[in-house]
């Protein structure tokens, strides 16, 4: 955690006494929930882990925030993050490292890894993350929680601090797919409940990586849902040519624009950084940013066009993948490894098919561990088979119970 809500106890309280007289005040009524601190929080500042913006005082809460206030939650606190949110595993000039529950020696993951560690240590039920390229399901695979990344655009992104916009978004990190469910509908998110049955999934062994242990984890789960009423085409690729494993990055395009916009409108005058110019001069962030900060600094106002045409050459082949193969959505483990350390992982390119495509994504415990760590399945499936995925999802859990 990087700050409490001073206003969590009375918000409480007054949960308890809309209960007493028969009151329900929404899907969340008293239930305790974090929030990632780079979404706003009226009356408590929006850091994103970074020193520069310890007093950056936000104008209004985050439109996510709202839905979750009128939800009925209770907002326990601002939680650590990767700085900036630049990297996956979770170390901020403000809070030092996110240390993984199971293993203080190696990273829970990132860039939402405060959110999930708080709600494993069982400081909330639920929380909220942000996602450009992983960082919600990254930190819920590696802590053995569920994760979702919505579609891009699904949810508001105003007041939350942005990395790319072309592919950032905002979602819930929970215990299991049905508390997941809950936090979807109280975010205006209601996805239908339907059966995994006649379900079509394609397992994409392009994703799994070197680690032997990694499929090794899964097997079981595969080899179970082929057993119950899942059809599984085992397996399917995508064309080399697309798959993301080089090349110029959105994140480095788009953050000093989209950061300086940010800084420029969205807090108290005075409290915050008039530029990202003024940030990077200050020195008052991770010292190892300053070169990548200066790096995207340089690179504000490129064109991007290059790098999203790329993105749609991936939307389409996934597209054309799900026709070809005759399946609904994808499998693959949401980290090619488990986390060995503090520093980040080597988890794959795997997160970035969502992101580059904007599809919603969904990660889920395996039911299997290495070395005491969990390992996470993620499924995507285009905009629209968010049922699908949560059903998929829902049949993965009980599984591997």
């Amino acid at each position: 955690m990087i700050a409490l809500n001073p206003a969590a106890q009375a918000e409480a309280e007054a949960a308890d006494r809309a209960a007493a007289r028969g009151e329900r005040l929404g899907p969340l009524h008293g239930i305790p929930v974090v929030v990632k601190d780079n979404i706003d929080v009226a009356g408590m500042p929006t850091t994103s882990g970074c020193i520069g913006l310890a007093r950056a005082m936000p104008l209004r809460d985050a439109a996510v925030i709202t839905r979750l206030r009128a939800a009925g939650a209770v907002l326990v606190g601002k939680t650590n993050l990767s700085e900036l949110s630049f990297e996956i595993r979770s170390r901020s000039s403000i809070g030092g490292d996110v240390l993984h529950p199971a293993n203080r020696a190696v990273t829970p993951g990132g860039s939402s890894g405060g959110t999930a560690v708080a709600i494993v240590s069982g400081f909330a039920l639920a929380g909220l993350g942000t996602d450009t390229g992983g960082s919600i399901r990254i930190p819920a695979a590696y802590t053995g929680l569920v994760g979702f990344r919505p579609a891009h655009g699904a949810l508001p992104m105003a007041g939350i601090a942005p990395l790319a916009p072309s592919t950032d978004t905002v979602g819930p990190i929970a215990r299991s797919v049905a508390d997941l469910r809950v936090m979807l509908d109280a975010l205006g998110l209601p996805v239908d409940a339907r059966a995994h049955t006649g379900l079509r999934v394609g397992i994409l062994r392009q994703a799994f990586g070197s680690d032997p242990a990694i499929a090794a984890a899964l097997a079981p789960t595969l080899a179970r849902l082929a057993a119950g009423g899942v059809r599984v085409v085992d397996p399917v690729a995508l064309p080399d040519d697309v798959l993301p494993l080089a090349g110029d990055h959105i994140v480095d395009a788009e953050f000093a624009e989209a950061f300086d916009a940010y800084l420029a409108s969205n807090f108290a005058p005075g409290t915050a950084p008039a530029s990202l110019a003024a940030l990077v001069e200050s020195g008052a962030h991770l010292p190892e940013y300053a070169a990548p900060l200066r790096a995207r600094l340089a690179r504000k106002g490129q064109s991007t066009a290059a790098i999203l045409a790329d993105h749609e050459r991936l939307s389409a082949a996934m597209t054309d993948l799900l026709a070809t193969a005759s399946v609904d959505v994808l499998l693959f483990p949401t980290s090619q490894v488990v986390p060995r350390s503090l520093d980040n992982p080597k988890g794959g390119w795997a997160p970035e098919l969502a992101a580059r495509s904007g599809w919603p994504a969904i990660s889920v415990p395996s039911g299997a561990s290495i070395d005491g760590l969990p390992v996470g399945i993620e499924l995507t499936g285009p905009a629209g088979s968010e049922a699908m995925l949560l059903a998929m999802a829902q049949h993965i859990e009980a599984l591997s119970r």
